[in-house]
């Protein structure tokens, strides 16, 4: 089925226009598929405006912890999140559903409306529902306490609902979605490489039985090319001094990568304060990915959210060894990545240096997120945690911007 659909939209497309456009990759898994029964969703933010922060929010029924544009400072365009009752919503935009219809409301104040008045996934629907029509077209994949897992595609023809525990639209209990609707015509939407190499990733996790919150998360950073079924994997230089650039167009990440995120939901009887988001706040190329929860006092580390200048901590230093990444700043440069500075035979390149980093933190986490379950509680000793967590970061990216010559980019 996977390899007629991408033979279809491979023959009916010519050829994707040069520009970039605001675009996401995204995909959502049913509970009754996951390694460990909970729902998941995936969500690899791209945008021109790809810096963002983490906000806490209680001015709706509902309190929610969410991602807005950095420069956003009243918090209103929440660009994904979940709230206190376990609903999590993301999206990524539809360009086939699009059409001309006159509106105002937009897909990132339907998110935070959402998060802020609903509790469930059919709560979420009916309001979509009570307000479509929409100009814009958008695939909102959304997971609650309950243990729903959907999407829900929205444009100029209304909503439609697509349930990745219904075995005729998710065989496998897996959805994916790039840039278009499957309720559209196929022709007219973008992020068909994207979508393609996702597939391809959901479907060899599936046949493994390795659908969990890490398989997921790291397809925000596979190499893996859906149309050229390049690997960049395959052409690791030999030194980081090496000088190696390569393509980097239509990758899963690419240069506009602002965020990443794996919501991994509850099970039934769990309290829904248990909703985990697995976050890299920054390009996931750069930054480490941390997880989130909603806590009685509503903490969150330091180093993801906006600081008193206006700027975040681990955005400066994911954009200091991101524009590392990319030398190029002028004309087609942000297609081209210096490979050998993101990996290398010496194992010193970026990603090399902060996964390690990242698994000290998982593992903390995990262990964390544990000891929740055992209690069905976030406990207060959280916020020991995220202390630790915001002192290893910034300990740890001071070492690895000074091991390429960056640390003075990075004003902290």
């Amino acid at each position: 089925m996977l390899k007629r659909l991408c033979g279809l939209l491979c023959a009916a497309l010519v050829l994707l226009p040069s520009t970039y456009t605001l675009a996401c990759t995204t995909g959502i898994v049913s509970g009754k598929y996951t390694a460990d029964g909970r729902p998941l969703l995936f969500k690899q933010r791209d945008s021109e405006q790809a810096d963002n922060v983490y906000v806490y929010s209680n001015s709706g029924k509902y309190a929610y912890i969410g991602v807005v544009p950095i420069g956003d400072k009243e918090n209103r365009r929440v660009v994904y999140g979940h709230n206190e009752k376990g609903l999590a919503i993301m999206n990524s935009n539809s360009y086939n559903l699009e059409g001309p219809i006159q509106g105002k409301a937009t897909k990132h104040n339907l998110i935070r409306l959402g998060l802020e008045g609903c509790a469930t996934v059919d709560e979420f629907e009916t309001m979509l529902r009570k307000l479509a029509p929409f100009a814009y077209g958008s695939n909102y994949g959304c997971l609650d306490a309950t243990g729903a897992c959907v999407y829900l595609e929205c444009g100029c023809e209304g909503v439609k609902r697509y349930d990745a525990d219904d075995p005729k639209v998710a065989p496998h209990g897996y959805i994916v979605r790039s840039n278009f609707g499957m309720s559209g015509d196929l022709k007219k939407g973008k992020g068909y490489p994207r979508y393609v190499v996702a597939c391809e990733l959901f479907e060899q996790a599936a046949r493994e039985k390795r659908l969990d919150w890490r398989t997921l998360f790291s397809f925000s950073r596979s190499l893996r090319h859906g149309w050229t079924h390049m690997d960049l994997n395959d052409w690791m230089p030999e030194c980081e001094s090496s000088d190696c650039m390569m393509p980097f167009r239509d990758f899963i990440p690419r240069y506009i990568t602002g965020s990443a995120v794996v919501y991994q939901g509850v099970k039934r009887g769990e309290s829904p304060m248990l909703t985990t988001a697995w976050v890299s706040i920054a390009h996931p190329l750069t930054t480490v990915c941390i997880p989130l929860w909603f806590g009685q006092d509503h903490q969150m580390p330091a180093c993801v959210q906006r600081r008193a200048g206006g700027d975040c901590l681990l955005v400066n230093w994911g954009n200091a060894l991101k524009r590392y990444l990319f030398p190029i700043d002028y004309g087609e440069g942000r297609d081209y990545i210096m490979l050998s500075h993101l990996i290398n035979a010496e194992q010193s390149g970026v990603l090399q240096q902060i996964l390690p980093v990242e698994e000290q933190i998982i593992r903390k986490g995990e262990a964390y997120l544990e000891q929740f379950r055992k209690a069905n509680a976030i406990t207060e000793d959280y916020t020991d945690y995220y202390r630790w967590v915001d002192e290893y970061v910034d300990a740890e990216y001071r070492k690895i911007a000074q091991s390429h010559g960056l640390i003075s980019t990075s004003k902290e």
